[in-house]
């Protein structure tokens, strides 16, 4: 999983909660109303199983509506969608939250659930434990974190309770791809899932336009933003671009007929500057 060698990625990936989860979806941060609805049912239509959306973004609704259509238009069944959400930390009641999202994605289990960033220690504890009896209730099926990144605030969620984190998602991009954290969580059976893929709103051009990536890019005959998904993958990250062009969105999913070789990953791997975009 963290081998950096020019490796065929997986499609799926087996997370430590026993279930599959596929490797690349979509993500729906900003993404709302009629063009959120759109761009979740072309990405079904295109081939993706994975979709990202949080309470937070005020769109799962949307995200509900369109995974009906793509059932009821036979483009895939519910056992083949893989839904993450987030819940929020100062929640006051994350038990009534659960219920509440399943409602608006119109589900009844959410494959993933994610505490979606650190709050106060006590808001996260119920939050977590929230998800815990959830799980056990079978409305999740596995839980994680998100926007923890270091191994001292992740080893809390391990050890400390009784279901540990199946993933944790993290802006994580060729800027900043945190591989100590990346291989530590390998070890304990967790895998990173990278949000900001291409370095998130107002920094993707430093990224699609980068020289290595652009020389890359052209040796392969693909785009700039096909060869940093592929590097994602075979770095061995879960990657959720996001879009709401149906040409992107069917861009960002063409990357499994090729594969980038051991010096170009090694090269792309140098362009990591340790620093984040965001703070949250």
């Amino acid at each position: 999983m963290t081998n950096l060698s020019a490796t065929e990625p997986e499609k799926i990936v087996k997370l430590c909660s026993g279930y599959e989860m596929p490797a690349l979806g979509l993500g729906t941060w900003t993404l709302t109303g009629q063009v959120c609805e759109d761009a979740v049912y072309a990405a079904l239509k295109f081939g993706y199983r994975l979709i990202d959306t949080a309470k937070y973004y005020g769109n799962e609704s949307e995200v509900g509506k369109a995974i009906s259509r793509a059932i009821s238009d036979g483009i895939c069944k519910r056992e083949e969608i893989f839904i993450t959400t987030k819940l929020v930390p100062w929640s006051s009641n994350p038990d009534r939250d659960i219920e509440d999202s399943l409602k608006k994605l119109g589900l009844s289990y959410i494959d993933l659930c994610l505490l979606h960033q650190h709050g106060s220690s006590s808001g996260d504890d119920a939050v977590y434990k929230a998800m815990i009896r959830a799980a056990k209730d079978g409305k999740i099926r596995s839980i994680g974190i998100s926007n923890f990144y270091t191994e001292k605030t992740v080893s809390h969620f391990i050890n400390d309770f009784e279901i540990p984190p199946a993933v944790i998602q993290n802006e994580n991009h060729l800027k900043y791809q945190n591989n100590s954290l990346r291989d530590w969580a390998a070890k304990k059976g967790i895998y990173i899932e990278s949000y900001y893929p291409f370095g998130g709103r107002g920094h993707t051009a430093e990224h699609l336009k980068n020289p290595q990536v652009l020389e890359i890019a052209k040796k392969h005959n693909k785009t700039a933003a096909q060869i940093i998904v592929r590097w994602h993958l075979q770095a061995g990250y879960i990657a959720i671009p996001g879009s709401s062009n149906p040409s992107h969105i069917a861009e960002n999913f063409d990357v499994w007929d090729f594969q980038l070789t051991d010096s170009e990953m090694k090269e792309l791997t140098k362009l990591n500057t340790g620093k984040r975009y965001e703070n949250w």
